[in-house]
């Protein structure tokens, strides 16, 4: 155990009271630099698993409890983003947005998925390494999910701007070993993370004040479900059956995480939970999509949605990416056709627009969550 405001040699973390604190990301990068110089890029996956390693380890010993936020009836504020940055206005925009979330004093932050724009470059390694240096300059806690840009998509689905093209199931291990490879979040003070086990290190939950937070792996790009000739799909039979396989096994777990977690929240009591994925599910075909197969993956999440929302007594809500701009409705309703009166989704903005979503949580409010969208003034010109 490090003692309070003692530096470790060996990580860089140093603590102060609970919180700790990360070491500098410049750091890492530094140190899978010299690896890659001494061992070589074929190297590169254990190089830079070794490096997430330091860096995570460093701040399991000690972080914020889980549970930071159970203060009575005090709120709190989190901030919500995701699919950004896209391209070069967007990666210039970025630094912001990120510094906007930095003076607003969210309790923590979510990302929810897609670290550029599909045909912006390869899913290299530095595009990963560069997200986690970004993720890490948060101040506070900063809990990642994937994004179907970020792996589903990488084999080239946007065409010779993405070469070389990559395996997706071998890019989302490696965000998995980057992102995801201990108890802990991202960012320079870090929340404790329950992690789903069995292959799915990025299904993730955690506790704060009076909700319950459920992350999970579900893509857009049809949840990585592909048919031959839909939506620019061109690779083999083979190989469109593998990918199929992969998300038939992360579906089943997706939906046993989903139904864990609101078992979780009935037994603490919890008031809420929140979800948070990067698909957008195209509640009722709102997307008005002539294409079954370009959507049919989706019904499940929204079944599984529905059924355990009905048997919870608190509010639900649904945090998503993927199509880019801010939306706040009431999409499901009940088996007899009324709204579904306490699941609330929410989708924050994306691509052209670098902005971010509040979400302040109110235990005296009766709808619990109060959702704002954030426009950085920076950006909005």
């Amino acid at each position: 155990m490090v003692k309070t405001g003692m530096t470790c040699p060996f990580s860089g973390q140093v603590t102060a009271g609970q919180w700790h604190y990360a070491r500098p990301p410049t750091f890492i990068q530094k140190e899978i630099n010299m690896k890659l110089e001494k061992h070589g890029t074929q190297r590169i996956a254990l190089a830079v698993f070794g490096a997430a390693f330091l860096f995570l380890a460093a701040v399991y010993a000690g972080s914020a409890n889980n549970d930071e936020g159970e203060k009575g009836g005090e709120s709190y504020t989190i901030g919500l983003f995701g699919d950004m940055p896209y391209n070069v206005l967007g990666r210039a925009q970025f630094p912001n947005l990120l510094a906007d979330i930095n003076a607003s004093h969210v309790a923590f932050s979510v990302f929810d998925g897609d670290l550029k724009a599909g045909a912006d470059g390869p899913c290299s390694n530095s595009l990963y390494l560069t997200s986690l240096a970004n993720f890490n300059t948060l101040k506070q806690p900063l809990i990642w999910l994937p994004g179907d840009n970020d792996w589903t998509d990488c084999w080239g689905r946007y065409g010779p701007s993405t070469l070389p093209y990559s395996d997706p199931i071998e890019r989302l291990n490696f965000e998995r070993a980057l992102f995801a490879s201990s108890s802990q979040s991202l960012g320079q003070k870090t929340l404790t993370l329950t992690r789903q086990t069995g292959g799915y290190p990025e299904n993730v939950r955690w506790k704060f004040g009076p909700v319950v937070y459920l992350g999970l792996n579900v893509q857009g790009s049809n949840d990585n479900f592909p048919y031959a000739g839909v939506d620019g799909e061109t690779r083999s039979d083979a190989e469109i059956a593998r990918q199929r396989a992969e998300e038939v096994a992360r579906k089943a777990a997706d939906i046993e995480w989903l139904r864990e977690g609101f078992a979780y929240a009935v037994s603490v009591r919890a008031k809420g939970v929140m979800v948070i994925w990067q698909a957008d599910l195209n509640f009722n075909n709102e997307q008005h999509l002539p294409d079954t197969r370009s959507w049919d993956a989706f019904p499940d999440y929204v079944n599984a949605l529905q059924t355990n929302t009905l048997a919870f007594p608190g509010q639900v809500a649904l945090v998503h990416g993927d199509s880019h701009y801010f939306k706040l409705d009431k999409p499901i309703n009940r088996p007899d056709g009324g709204v579904l009166a306490n699941f609330t989704r929410v989708e924050t903005f994306g691509a052209r627009n670098t902005h971010w979503v509040s979400a302040r949580i109110d235990p005296n409010d009766p709808n619990l969550f109060v959702f704002e969208p954030r426009i950085v003034p920076q950006n909005a010109q």
